[in-house]
């Protein structure tokens, strides 16, 4: 366990073909090797570029300087260009730890922007002069990496505007050293990963956008005519909501733009390697799934129904009413007509042997994250202000809010599943676990801050040392996440790179817990701390460009390992 976060490694390591296989193979063929023993003074050279290493501003080369100057600004970040050396220097002084003894070199290219569309002056010597490692060097007479077709090309858009993305890096709830999804940082960390992984094989196209409109100006087929890698993919660096622009946001988009963009950039083939393929994407943020997946005692979902907005301008009160009616409808139904009473899972039939009233809960929107757009409501007055709240903000487009059963529950579970494969339930298990409990803060019932700890101290503190109980609890989840993941194969044929399940957990007496689902997170959801978390996860991604996904239909792949739809 580090800083409250536990580390599972019993996880993919046995069976089938595991998180570091595909990676390890590439790191040894690929990853950044030396081949230069000297340089002299004008001599000419190939050099690969990197944004993040840019210590002018992040200047990108692009082939046109329409490209640069109108927005959304576009070009090639990471990629090998020409450049000539400034200075001698000998391979037997070179510390790679020590800028200072790195080769320096004056780039070629004649054209660079940053994302705001300001030109480099290139007139400027000490503007195109840098210091950069000598692994990212060929000759001209040895070309190698440099004269071959890129091994991958990466697609990446991301932010541009003005006012740059939050990392967010400090706080309980905060993303750490690694920063938030849209940000400089993660982007840069992931980019880091390839390039040890891959070694100066790539390239990346990045779009720069400051607003939801400049999405629709993308080409998908001259684009796709950029990317001359091997392997291809896109990124999107950008959270999708249900609001319009005008918001004081960074990196916030509409989603009906972003989508329309992912799915034309797929329909050019340009897969989604991050977060996920567009319609599983949706599947994830839009929450529809705790809708239509109520009834299905195996997968434990709280009952949810969806409040017309429409309903809710023209009637809030109307609007409650039926909001309470419908979910105890469904709660009727649950029990007498889809037959939860008589499962055979005795608990599930104990659990639900009664019709429950439903008098509390709380109301959310899809679209939304860190629990920003959650309500509790706890009779028809404070549901009716949740509605009017949520289903009535400034700018938002939303066509309904979610109003769901409680939970009564103890500890919110998050667990991290990488690579999993159905052919091998071990690799189902999460890599890594984080136990969160929100504190009720605001007084309309909204969630803010929340407490984080570790598996030992939940343990402890809230299952009192009931061992019972607590294996009780992991086994129940893992049965979830297993469950779960057929369930996403329904949504999408290719496997899931990641996802973090959150699981709602309530100890109810010595030996006894009970855990509900609570949210599914796409790939890009906050590790909290989870340390190991950005190198497990950058690696599947990385894994994901070169057929990872698909090991599991290869020919010979064996049928999944299951027992009346418990893991084995």
């Amino acid at each position: 366990m580090k800083n409250g976060v536990d580390i599972i490694t019993n996880g993919g390591d046995s069976g089938g073909v595991n998180i570091e296989s595909s990676r390890t193979r590439y790191q040894k063929k690929m990853k950044p090797q030396i081949r230069i023993s000297y340089l002299t003074e004008g001599q000419e050279v190939h050099c690969f570029h990197r944004y993040c290493q840019d210590p002018n501003g992040n200047f990108f080369m692009v082939d046109h300087k329409s490209m640069g100057s109108l927005h959304p600004s576009v070009g090639r970040t990471d990629g090998w260009t020409s450049g000539i050396a400034t200075s001698d220097w000998d391979r037997n002084n070179y510390d790679a730890a020590n800028q200072d003894t790195w080769p320096l070199i004056r780039w070629s290219h004649p054209l660079w922007y940053d994302r705001r569309g300001r030109r480099l002056d290139v007139s400027q010597v000490n503007h195109v002069t840098q210091r950069i490692p000598a692994e990212q060097i060929r000759l001209k007479t040895q070309p190698e990496e440099a004269a071959n077709r890129p091994l991958l090309s990466i697609l990446s858009v991301r932010w541009g505007g003005a006012q740059p993305v939050d990392p967010v890096t400090e706080g309980i709830g905060g993303w750490g050293a690694i920063g938030s999804t849209c940000s400089d940082n993660y982007i840069n960390s992931f980019e880091t990963m390839v390039f040890n992984t891959l070694g100066p094989s790539y390239e990346i196209f990045s779009c720069f956008i400051q607003n939801s409109a400049e999405l629709e100006k993308l080409q998908s087929p001259l684009i796709r005519h950029q990317l001359r890698g091997k392997h291809v993919g896109a990124q999107y660096y950008l959270w999708p909501i249900g609001f319009d622009d005008g918001h004081d946001y960074p990196g916030y988009v509409e989603r009906e733009k972003l989508f329309q963009l992912m799915t034309f950039n797929e329909c050019a083939g340009i897969p989604t390697r991050f977060p996920h393929n567009s319609h599983l994407y949706k599947f994830f943020a839009s929450k529809d799934w705790t809708a239509s997946h109520g009834f299905n005692p195996m997968l434990r979902v709280p009952l949810t129904t969806k409040v017309p907005r429409a309903l809710i301008g023209q009637n809030p009160e109307r609007a409650t009413f039926q909001a309470i009616e419908a979910l105890n409808c469904m709660s009727h139904a649950r029990t007498n007509i889809f037959g939860f009473k008589d499962h055979f899972n005795k608990d599930i039939a104990e659990e639900y042997r009664e019709t429950k009233q439903i008098q509390q809960g709380v109301a959310k929107l899809g679209w939304s994250w860190e629990a920003l757009d959650v309500r509790k409501w706890q009779d028809p007055k404070t549901l009716q202000t949740a509605l009017v709240d949520l289903g009535e903000q400034q700018g938002s487009h939303m066509e309904y809010v979610f109003v769901q059963e409680w939970v009564d529950f103890d500890i919110e579970i998050r667990n991290y599943v990488v690579l999993p494969d159905l052919r091998d339930p071990q690799s189902c298990l999460p890599k890594g676990v984080v136990c969160t409990l929100f504190q009720e803060e605001t007084q309309n019932g909204g969630f803010t801050n929340f407490n984080r700890f570790g598996r030992d101290e939940c343990f402890h503190r809230i299952f009192k040392g009931d061992e019972k109980a607590f294996n009780s609890c992991t086994q129940q989840i893992n049965d979830l996440i297993y469950r779960w993941l057929y369930a996403i194969r329904a949504e999408c044929s290719e496997p899931p790179v990641f996802v973090r399940f959150d699981m709602l957990c309530k100890y109810s007496g010595p030996g006894q817990c009970k855990v509900m689902t609570g949210e599914l997170t796409e790939l890009g959801g906050c590790f909290l701390g989870w340390q190991e978390g950005p190198q497990v996860v950058f690696g599947a991604i990385i894994d994901s460009y070169f057929g990872r996904l698909s090991a599991s239909v290869m020919p010979g792949a064996k049928p999944p390992v299951t027992n009346g739809g418990m893991v084995e």
